[in-house]
């Protein structure tokens, strides 16, 4: 990642020349290849620095634990880096830091079943995507996540019924459309709490519009949020600020922490009711689809998606 607070679209503004107007213009998936065809860490080239996390002083793991896309025999653990997820970058440098993951058969991490390190890039925004394979079908298993001192909470994951088996039955919850300005996430404290094996998210899993230093009909009385969050969502550094506000409500870090989700968007994720490369104020599309490919690439940093899935 640049340095905290620039923005990408030069980078993402010559890709799309190198690409070539009008190819750029037709081809259905310009928009992910740009998401994830600039500005990413190079295997076996000296990149980032490697920040030595006994230097974070406040708490990584504002923004919780999540985990997603359940299979047979594996499973996606997420989180991401931000000790202060008001800022741009999190509040932390741009550079590399190392995390440790744990996943266990049981809450106290007695019995773990699998464990490993990760590396955090700044290039996504220090978020962590780890696929855990070889593991049993159809198993409740419990994981975290350590970097220097700190420790992240616990979360709850489930890996799918074995291909061909007779399950007894499976419950499963839907959910959408929540808009942080439009009130508190209590539905998800309930969700939580329930005992269900895997949550559908069906998108608009956040809005672009704006929330204002109340955070609007949550109407703070004892906070007050930055001004950059009151203005629509448009670069890159919006949308991961905006996937900052809403991952630090503590209802949906709670129903994340609890069970898999598996996720998909819709319209708001990018803007209210665009198509390709259509955008709702009929933007021109070579404009349209540059704010089109921050927005992909900040959900899938922010969400319990597998690499191939970017």
């Amino acid at each position: 990642m640049t340095p905290a607070g620039q923005q990408h679209a030069p980078e993402l503004q010559a890709a799309a020349k190198h690409v070539g107007r009008r190819r750029f213009l037709t081809v259905t998936g310009a928009a992910a290849a740009l998401a994830f065809a600039t500005n990413l860490p190079t295997a076996g080239v000296a990149g980032a620095a490697e920040l030595d996390a006994r230097r974070i002083a406040d708490d990584p793991f504002t923004l919780g634990v999540a985990s997603g896309d359940p299979l047979p025999s594996s499973v996606l653990l997420w989180t991401r880096l931000a000790p202060a997820p008001y800022e741009p970058g999190g509040g932390l440098p741009a550079e590399r830091v190392t995390v440790q993951w744990e996943l266990a058969h049981d809450a106290r991490f007695r019995r773990v079943a699998r464990r490993g390190t990760v590396t955090a890039h700044p290039e996504f925004s220090h978020t962590v995507h780890v696929e855990v394979d070889h593991l049993e079908a159809g198993r409740t298993y419990y994981f975290r996540f350590r970097t220097g001192s700190w420790v992240s909470e616990t979360g709850r994951t489930r890996t799918a019924p074995a291909t061909g088996s007779r399950a007894a039955g499976l419950t499963l919850a839907a959910v959408s459309c929540q808009a942080y300005h439009d009130g508190y996430f209590t539905a998800y404290k309930h969700l939580a709490q329930d005992d269900v094996d895997v949550v559908f998210h069906l998108g608009d899993y956040l809005y672009e519009y704006a929330v204002n230093a109340v955070g609007g009909a949550r109407n703070y009385t004892d906070r007050t949020l930055p001004a950059h969050f009151n203005k629509e969502t448009k670069t890159l550094e919006d949308y991961r600020l905006r996937y900052a506000l809403y991952k630090s409500d503590p209802d949906l870090r709670a129903a994340h922490a609890a069970h898999p989700f598996v996720v998909t968007w819709d319209d708001h994720e990018t803007e209210n009711n665009y198509a390709d490369d259509t955008s709702e104020n009929d933007d021109p599309p070579a404009e349209f689809l540059l704010r089109r490919a921050a927005a992909y690439r900040a959900y899938w940093e922010n969400q319990p998606l597998r690499r191939p899935q970017q």
